[in-house]
C-alpha cells in the first residue's frame, strides 16, 4: 500500500542541496577563481594539492524539466551514450584512460540538469580535460551499437524501478504534487517513449543543449591555475554560443488536498506526505525549511521519530526534508508502517505539525537542530568533488550567493519564521 497526501505531505529522501559552509573564518568560495570564455561558457578553477586527486565536472542545464510528453527520458539516455565514444576517444579508450589510473568516471541526471564527472589522480588530469572537453564540444559520437545496447540498459532499468515499492512511492508522490509544471515528468522516462527515441533524437537534443552558455566546467584539485586555465582556454573556445529554448514555468499552482493508495505485494506500508515549498529564491524559506526538517524527522531526537516510533511503536521507520529545486520545491515526511497503521501515523504527523504552527519551539530545541544542520553542512565539503559539486550545482541554480551566507542565516531561524513557513 503507497499512500501519497497532497495538500500536506511531507517525506524523507536524500536533498540535492549541497551548500558551502564558513568555518573559523573560512570562505566556502574560497580558492575558487572564476572566468567566463567568449562562447558564455562559466569556468570555475581550485587549485589545492593536499591530496593529488582532481575532480573535473561539467554541469549541463538540460534535465527533463525540458523535455516534452514525446521525449521524454532523452536527458537521460543522452547521459547514458555521451561516454560511449568521441571523436577523439573510443569507449574503450575513455574507460583505459580513467580506470587505469584507479579514476571514476560516471554522470548523473536530474529533473533540472546533467552532470559529468571524471575524478583521477592528478597523473590522469589531462586526459580527463580532454574527454570532458569532448563532451562538451558536441564530439559525441552516439555509435547505433551502443544505443541499442544503453536503450535495453535503460528499459531493463525502468522495470526495476516500477518493482521497487521506494521508487513508486516518489513516482506516484510526484504525480500528485506536480500536475501542471515540467516537474511532472520522469527523469527515467517511460518504456514507451524510450523505445522509440532514435539516434537523431539524441543528437539533435545533445545540439541544442549541450553549447556552452548552457553549461559550467568545474575543476577542483592537485593541478596548476594558470597552466588550467590555459588548458581551458584551448580545448574549450571552440564551441559555439547558442540560443537555448527557455523552461516552462516552474512554479507550480497550489491544488487541493488529495491522498492515493496503490496496491503493491509488499508486507508494509510506504507512507510518503509532503507540501509544495519555496523556490531556490526564497532563501529564508529554503534554509527554514532545513531546520524544520531536522526538529520535526531527523534523528532519533526528533519529535516524529520520538512520537511515532520510540512512544506509540506506528512505524518502523520515519524521516522528514526538504527538496531544493530552482522552482517549486517539496517538504516532505515518509514512513514505513504496517497497513494497519496508516491512517493512524497520517493523524499523528498531522498532530505534530499542528503543534509546531500552535505552539512555541522551545530554544533548546531550536538551537540544538541549527547545530545539526551545520554539522551535516561541515560534511558536504570533505572531497575535492563535493567542492566542485556543490559549486556546480548552486551556479546552475542562479543563486551562488546563497552558499556564502548559508551558516550565518540558520541562525536566524526562529519559531516565528518556522510558523510562516508552515
Amino acid at each position: 500500500m503507497l499512500s501519497t497526501n497532497r495538500g500536506r505531505i511531507f517525506l524523507a529522501m536524500t536533498t540535492f542541496i549541497l551548500p558551502f559552509f564558513l568555518l573559523n573564518g573560512f570562505s566556502p568560495l574560497k580558492g575558487f577563481k572564476r572566468f567566463v570564455l567568449k562562447n558564455g561558457l562559466s569556468v570555475f578553477i581550485k587549485q589545492d594539492k593536499k591530496i593529488p586527486v582532481a575532480s573535473v565536472q561539467l554541469w549541463v542545464k538540460a534535465g527533463s524539466v525540458d523535455e516534452t510528453p514525446e521525449n521524454n527520458g532523452i536527458s537521460h539516455f543522452l547521459e547514458h551514450i555521451i561516454f560511449k565514444g568521441t571523436e577523439n576517444y573510443s569507449v574503450s579508450e575513455i574507460s583505459r584512460a580513467v580506470e587505469s589510473r584507479g579514476g571514476i568516471i560516471n554522470a548523473g541526471t536530474s529533473k533540472e540538469f546533467t552532470c559529468y564527472y571524471i575524478d583521477i589522480p592528478s597523473s590522469g588530469f589531462t586526459d580527463a580535460i580532454k574527454i570532458i572537453a569532448d563532451v562538451a564540444n558536441q564530439k559525441a559520437i552516439f555509435p547505433e551499437d551502443e544505443i541499442e545496447r544503453e536503450r535495453t540498459v535503460i528499459i531493463e532499468e525502468i522495470k526495476r524501478s516500477e518493482d521497487s515499492p521506494e521508487n513508486v512511492l516518489y513516482e506516484t508522490f510526484n504525480k500528485q504534487l506536480f500536475t501542471v509544471t515540467p516537474y511532472k515528468w520522469r527523469v527515467i522516462g517511460s518504456t514507451e517513449v524510450v523505445s522509440k527515441l532514435s539516434r537523431q533524437d539524441l543528437i539533435s537534443y545533445y545540439k541544442k543543449f549541450y553549447v556552452p552558455n548552457n553549461m559550467v566546467l568545474v575543476i577542483v584539485g592537485d593541478i596548476n591555475y594558470k597552466e588550467t586555465k590555459k588548458l581551458v582556454e584551448k580545448l574549450f573556445s571552440e564551441a559555439k554560443k547558442s540560443d537555448v529554448p527557455e523552461r516552462k514555468s516552474l512554479i507550480e499552482p497550489v491544488s487541493e488536498p488529495s491522498f492515493e493508495r496503490v496496491k503493491k505485494p509488499v508486507n508494509y506500508s510506504y507512507l510518503l506526505m509532503g507540501f509544495l515549498g519555496p523556490e531556490v529564491q526564497q532563501e529564508k524559506y529554503q534554509i527554514t525549511a532545513d531546520v524544520l526538517s531536522i526538529i520535526l524527522g531527523v534523528g532519533r531526537s526528533s519529535r516524529l521519530y520520538h512520537k511515532l516510533r520510540e512512544e506509540k511503536q506506528l512505524v518502523y521507520s520515519i524521516g522528514s526534508g526538504f527538496y531544493t529545486q530552482k522552482g517549486t520545491g517539496v517538504f516532505f515526511i515518509s514512513a514505513l508502517c504496517s497497513p494497519e497503521n496508516v491512517e493512524t501515523v497520517k493523524d499523528e504527523v498531522s498532530r505534530e505539525i499542528e503543534k509546531i504552527i500552535t505552539e512555541e519551539i522551545p530554544e533548546e530545541e531550536l538551537k540544538k537542530a541549527r547545530e545539526i544542520v551545520k554539522s551535516q553542512w561541515y560534511f558536504e565539503f570533505e572531497t575535492y568533488h563535493q567542492q566542485a559539486q556543490t559549486v556546480g550545482y548552486w551556479t546552475l541554480m542562479e543563486n551562488l550567493g546563497f552558499i556564502k551566507n548559508y551558516l550565518k542565516n540558520i541562525n536566524k531561524v526562529d519559531s516565528n519564521l518556522i510558523k510562516k513557513f508552515l
